[in-house]
């Protein structure tokens, strides 16, 4: 195919294809991704595979299938291209600092965000919350490895060689909460009969997502009932939650440092109370993911250590 000499007549550009491919699964995602036609993908595959005698990818029934040598230089490629944007001045814009662009849930951005007690990092970054509504965790987790995003802040880690993650909270204790007008609210603890006979509300973060809590988490193994909750109603949204059960006769079951953050500094009038004893409940982890090699990775880090900070100083100071 190719010869020793062809390499003085090569495109660079093809290789942003060839990253495309391979970061999309297939030629007509690449192109969405480009901005250009199918045939202007595979074309430019076609190219550059006539500067290999390799081949470098086949086909399968879920789209092309990159081969060790495709592999290798991609790998080899990015690399490249990810030392050559390290030498790139910090992007700055209007007085701001450089950006980074955060994927997230609204609890990341109400909770956690909102909640920065160093104002300066406004200052010195640009911060760029976008919603992970309706994606699912492959999509959320593709963002990240082809650089659609820096940060990722999620209930699921990104596992993947090209990235890493790191626990900033964990949810431990659950409350149930019921407007302060329920007829539950001059009760400090429900039994289980209290829990089952009322109507839930319950949070998903996304329509390809599970619930925040599973009936399944709520049970030990030896349980001799397992009920299951009859939902009354379910949203993303977990302030559209709060706002729907102070005008209603509906309850939930939430993590307590969001039970607390939404009645004492939001002041939602929700009353908490303490769950059955008979159910147990499984920790809750949330997770910062990022590149291994972003350029922007020192001050990804640092903005992870301010949430697990914020984070820690919650588990000191939250109490029923």
């Amino acid at each position: 195919m190719g010869g020793k000499s062809a390499n003085k007549n090569f495109d660079y550009n093809l290789i942003k294809v060839l990253d495309a491919v391979i970061s999309a699964g297939s030629a007509s995602k690449a192109s969405k991704r480009l901005s250009v036609t199918p045939a202007a993908v595979s074309l430019a595959l076609t190219r550059l595979q006539s500067f290999y005698e390799e081949e470098l990818f086949v086909r399968g029934k879920d789209g092309l299938i990159p081969t060790a040598k495709a592999l290798e230089i991609h790998n080899a490629f990015r690399q490249a291209m990810e030392l050559v944007s390290g030498t790139f001045i910090p992007e700055k814009k209007n007085g701001q600092g450089r950006k980074i662009t955060i994927l997230g849930s609204e609890i990341a951005e109400n909770y956690y965000l909102s909640q920065l007690y160093d104002d300066d990092i406004f200052e010195r970054f640009s911060l760029h919350h976008f919603s992970a509504r309706n994606m699912d965790k492959k999509e959320i987790h593709e963002r990240l490895i082809v650089g659609d995003c820096d940060l990722i802040i999620n209930p699921d880690p990104v596992v993947d060689p090209n990235a890493e993650y790191r626990v900033i909270d964990s949810f431990k204790s659950f409350v149930c909460i019921c407007s302060t007008d329920h007829i539950y609210s001059e009760l400090s603890q429900l039994t289980l009969h209290n829990f089952y006979s009322a109507r839930h509300a319950v949070y998903q973060s996304g329509v390809f997502s599970p619930m925040m809590i599973n009936d399944s988490d709520l049970h030990p193994e030896d349980a001799d009932y397992k009920g299951v909750r009859e939902k009354g109603y379910r949203s993303d949204s977990i302030s559209g939650i709060i706002s729907i059960i102070e005008r209603t006769s509906l309850i939930a079951l939430i993590p307590l440092k969001l039970a607390l953050f939404y009645k004492n500094q939001r002041r939602y009038a929700i009353k908490m109370l303490q769950p059955p004893p008979e159910l147990s409940f499984k920790p809750l982890n949330i997770y910062a993911s990022w590149h291994k090699k972003s350029a922007k990775r020192s001050e990804i880090e640092e903005l992870v250590t301010m949430l697990q900070t914020l984070s820690s100083f919650r588990r000191q100071s939250d109490r029923l």
